[in-house]
């Protein structure tokens, strides 16, 4: 195996007891665990300490320097995590400590802990020499704050320091009041340190350290195309006589196109950007589509130069408030829809579409991606994976050519015939974002009907009414229909200014039209002229004529 020099496993005990420092690269990602993986390892340990076991961390991959330290390649996130609960269990015995408990020998434990597991303390400056150091957007905040367990930093701290404090915090919560001495949790930290065990692989070099990644993903570890991209790329650069600075001006680009995306999001960032240009690649597939191009440090550049570009379109997509679509009403409300819809299948093409085309081309085919979305997507619920292949020919298309074909939507086009039969039939479930997409449906269907308001999907004044209540009474009798599947049917739903709706409740539908006919909604005032009375066949009958509507409403002509 190239560049590996041995393969062992070691306890956390044993590492950190080396009398050598583990630091994290400069380029290495920030810290990026959240709620999820804090509760997964915090659930691991209670279950080791219940069933008096070990737990297997996974693999720990160290590049060698010519003294004891170590550089920490990969497992940053675990490693820095058990630090930070070994910080909130001596934490916890500092606050037994002001409560004046055993005050003379937790102090002692206090000291004894910090110099075994975090570091010592300079008498003089009353900075530690940390055993753990950070990257460099993590070190300064987790020496100055978290190291020193002292009030935590709130304001203008960036969003890996925000996950930083939220983790310390989070397992200082779980800490407090868990033992009432401090031998107790001197024992914790003890237990923790000497069963958490990792595979540890040293490598020689930091070449070596990068190319070890690929290696390990041929064993089934675990990791993201993010990671083995960064690490390939990084591999590919060389610092030369001539140009002694390339590799830390790639970890400035790679520090820059990371923080801009943020580090959870960077694998899916990675994928739509390569398919808004290359033929469309699966999660699983990218690294290698990716490691098959580009083979030279020049191309390396040129990538993440372009990536970066692009990671402000992507972000922008994500937010509709973006500075991007500034003053551009007509953008704005197409993403609001392209985020309420949950449509991500259509970023590599939007993102090529921004980059290659006229504003007004842009324009046009981001409408036509949410009608597009809301026939094939929200109402009909068919396979993402078959539109976005045509959503990576078009993107394609335009990055070679600079010019959209509407024609080519057509085959991802919902018919007339099959968007009104399912949209006649169609109910959402109540949830915020389903009663937002509901809201907008009934919206669209007021105005096409003669309304003058403009509804805001997260306004409160403007509200949906069930005309069959949500929890109907005997006073709406049994017609043989299926309450439960009627009350959610867009036929069912209505808009109703929030004074009337209020009032309403479960009352019958006779009493409902006096409300009704009262609405400045011109779809619901008209409702009591129309249907005299309400049930299943009246459901059926008022969705079928606003299903007749809605395929001109969302229609694209080709």
């Amino acid at each position: 195996m190239i560049g590996i020099q041995d393969s062992t496993t070691n306890h956390f005990s044993s590492l950190i007891r080396n009398g050598g420092k583990y630091i994290i690269p400069k380029f290495q990602r920030d810290y990026s665990w959240d709620l999820e993986q804090w509760d997964d390892l915090w659930q691991d340990i209670r279950n080791m300490i219940a069933e008096q076991s070990d737990h297997y961390m996974g693999y720990l991959v160290l590049q060698t320097t010519k003294g004891k330290d170590r550089f920490i390649i990969d497992g940053q996130q675990r490693f820095t995590t058990i630090t930070f609960i070994i910080l909130a269990a001596i934490k916890a015995i500092q606050k037994l400590i002001v409560n004046g408990v055993d005050v003379d020998d937790n102090e002692q434990r206090v000291k004894t802990l910090q110099n075994t597991y975090i570091g010592n303390l300079d008498p003089i400056s009353l900075e530690y020499d940390n055993i753990l150091v950070l990257n460099r957007n993590n070190d300064a905040y987790y020496r100055e704050y978290i190291v020193k367990l002292g009030e935590m930093r709130v304001r203008n701290t960036s969003y890996t320091e925000k996950l930083m404090r939220k983790c310390f915090e989070w397992y200082d919560r779980q800490m407090t009041g868990l033992y009432k001495s401090g031998s107790e949790y001197a024992e914790l930290i003890t237990y923790i340190v000497d069963h958490l065990y990792f595979t540890i692989i040293r490598v020689d070099d930091e070449m070596n350290a990068f190319r070890v990644f690929e290696t390990l993903n041929a064993r089934g570890v675990q990791l993201s195309s993010a990671d083995l991209l960064k690490n390939y790329l990084f591999s590919l650069v060389d610092n030369s006589v001539q140009f002694p600075d390339r590799i830390a001006t790639l970890e400035e680009k790679w520090s820059n196109l990371t923080q801009n995306i943020q580090a959870e999001k960077l694998p899916d960032f990675i994928r739509y950007y390569w398919n808004s240009k290359n033929k469309t690649v699966r999660a699983n597939e990218l690294f290698k589509a990716i490691r098959g191009k580009i083979k030279t440090a020049e191309e390396v550049f040129a990538l993440v130069n372009e990536m970066m570009e692009y990671s402000d379109i992507y972000m922008a997509l994500r937010n509709a408030n973006d500075e991007l679509w500034q003053g551009r009403r007509e953008i704005t409300d197409n993403i609001e829809l392209l985020n309420l819809f949950n449509m991500k299948q259509p970023y590599s093409l939007l993102m090529a579409a921004y980059k290659h085309l006229e504003r007004d081309d842009f324009m046009r085919l981001l409408s036509d991606v949410i009608t597009v979305g809301f026939r094939y997507n929200v109402i009909c619920g068919k396979n993402p994976n078959d539109i976005e292949k045509v959503y990576n020919t078009i993107a394609t298309q335009i990055y070679n050519t600079s010019i959209y074909n509407r024609k080519q939507m057509q085959d991802i086009y919902v018919d007339d015939n099959e968007f009104v039969t399912v949209f006649s039939h169609k109910a959402f479930s109540p949830n915020t974002r389903n009663n937002k997409v509901v809201k907008y449906i009934l919206g669209k269907y007021e105005r096409f009907k003669g309304g003058t308001r403009d509804i805001s999907l997260t306004s409160e004044t403007d509200t949906l009414e069930h005309i069959l209540p949500q929890n109907p009474g005997l006073e709406w009798g049994d017609d043989n229909y299926d309450f439960d599947s009627l009350i959610y049917r867009i036929g069912n739903l209505c808009l109703l200014e929030k004074n009337y709706n209020r009032d309403l409740e479960n009352k019958p539908y006779s009493e409902k039209c006096y409300v009704y006919a009262q609405s400045a909604f011109e779809t619901t005032r008209i409702i009591p002229s129309l249907y005299h009375e309400w049930n299943g066949d009246t459901i059926n009958q008022r969705q079928k004529q606003m299903a007749d509507c809605a395929k001109t409403i969302w229609k694209i002509d080709f």
